[in-house]
């Protein structure tokens, strides 16, 4: 099976275009997707909606508005973070956080809100830098990034 997209010019102010539209059936079916561009936003870069973008190598990104806000997760049990988590507050002391396995790239900032220690813990045998696990303090916080093999401390 082989795929071909015949190269064709974009004009701007239309958005992605399907035919014919689904018909709910079940397995393989034959599409053609018109993907005619909003805007160009430089040489090569072409904007694809509100906030993406997609590169000439064909990576997708989303580009920050300055209107972003971050996911905040506060916890008084045992919890492990979620990928769209970003800030866990633990706001009783003596429980863990459990950092899920890592995806390159996902950065957690995680707090001790509280008097106390709690646990932050990897999942699946990933290291927080050389530990399995580190203990934050009263008022302590760690910031993590997953760069492939394990969770490290900024």
């Amino acid at each position: 099976m082989t795929y071909q997209n015949t190269p064709r010019s974009v004009l701007a102010g239309q958005g992605l275009k399907q035919s014919p539209l689904p018909n709910g059936d079940a397995g393989a079916q034959s599409v053609t997707i018109d993907s005619d561009i909003a805007t160009t936003t430089g040489l090569g870069i072409v904007q694809v909606g509100s906030g993406l973008s997609i590169t000439p190598a064909g990576v997708l990104s989303a580009t920050n508005t300055g209107t972003d806000i971050i996911n905040v997760k506060l916890t008084s049990a045992d919890y492990t973070a979620l990928i769209t988590d970003y800030y866990i507050g633990a706001t009783k002391k003596d429980i863990d956080i459990t950092l899920p396995l890592g995806v390159v790239g996902k950065v957690y900032i995680i707090k001790n809100q509280v008097s106390g220690n709690i646990e932050v813990k990897g999942t699946g045998g990933q290291k927080i830098d050389t530990s399995s696990d580190k203990t934050l303090g009263t008022e302590a916080s760690i910031i993590v990034v997953f760069d492939g093999t394990r969770w490290n401390i900024i």
